[in-house]
């Protein structure tokens, strides 16, 4: 019951946040035009100054523990690698493909998946977590650069490697990380005069990022995207940490290691996946669908995860 409890108190804030937003738009108080030049600014600027923060301070610039780097690593590209593979089979819109693609691998990490492995087990898990941010938070971000500009609707260019290489290196959030990686392999040190704006900035990011998708999250479009938010949903909250994490426990990871793993591979879908689609001529409703429901079955899926391993000893 702790589990689920825990879980709940990490989901709340973030549902009401998008709740406040959906009523705001729903009572006129912001508009269509307020909200679209919120979530470019949130994408251009508050999210990438989230991203250089939380990299920044919490770089530790100790990789020893290589087995669970190339697991997580590996893990996460299998998945994207297979996802790759079914999804186009399955939707038939190109935009909707990007959108249900980054919807099953992305995992909300940085604002879900670090609570909930110190939760479990504290300063032991923090200093995995903040090993692994700097590598996974880019890691994801170029994935998703790829996947959406393959998948783009916009047909502002034609897909070609230069192209997507340009996509990664003007993406806002990707320059977010490199900034981040360059400060934490340099211990850079702000001024507090730098500090604090920066850290109040980036503050904003996560609250923003939901805000802005509550407000343009419409019931109508979810009746005809049902079937594929379900599909997404079940794939990034069930057959993907299932998986996963069976085949990581065979390998012989628990404790520490075990929780970190969960944090990627159980969490719900990242509000990034919104931003990104939406910025990059995918289906931005779709991903905003999927970042909902995963986000509200997700405190019933993890507890069940981690009841299972702590009553089987692996946690």
């Amino acid at each position: 019951m702790d589990n689920f409890l825990f879980s709940l108190n990490v989901v709340a804030p973030l549902f009401v946040l998008m709740a406040t937003g959906y009523v705001a738009r729903q009572i006129n108080f912001i508009n269509d035009t307020f909200l679209s030049q919120l979530n470019r600014f949130v994408f251009k600027f508050c999210l990438p100054l989230m991203l250089f923060q939380d990299i920044r301070t919490s770089y530790v610039g100790d990789f020893s523990n290589t087995r669970l780097i190339t697991s997580s690593l590996i893990g996460v590209a299998v998945v994207i690698l297979l996802s790759f593979l079914i999804i186009p089979r399955l939707i038939k819109r190109k935009g909707q493909r990007g959108s249900m693609i980054q919807g099953i691998y992305r995992s909300n990490f940085l604002i879900y998946g670090l609570p909930l492995a110190t939760g479990m087990y504290g300063d032991a898990a923090l200093s995995s977590i903040s090993m692994l941010m700097g590598i996974m938070i880019p890691f994801y971000n170029i994935a998703a650069v790829i996947i959406l500009s393959i998948y783009s609707e916009t047909g502002t260019h034609k897909v070609t490697v230069l192209s997507i290489l340009k996509d990664i290196v003007i993406n806002p959030l990707i320059i977010g990380c490199f900034f981040g990686l360059l400060a934490g392999v340099s211990h850079l040190t702000l001024p507090r005069l730098l500090d604090v704006p920066i850290s109040q900035l980036a503050g904003t990011a996560a609250p923003l990022a939901l805000f802005v998708m509550g407000g343009e999250f419409k019931f109508k479009s979810l009746k005809n995207n049902l079937l594929k938010v379900i599909g997404a949903a079940t794939a990034r909250l069930v057959i993907v940490p299932v998986t996963a994490l069976a085949v990581f426990v065979y390998m012989g990871f628990r404790n520490v290691d075990l929780a970190v793993l969960i944090s990627i591979f159980a969490t719900p879908t990242a509000m990034a996946s919104y931003i990104m689609a939406r910025n990059m001529g995918n289906d931005g409703e779709l991903s905003a669908q999927i970042v909902v429901l995963t986000t509200a079955c997700s405190s019933v899926t993890i507890f069940f995860i981690i009841f299972a391993l702590r009553s089987w000893g692996y946690l």
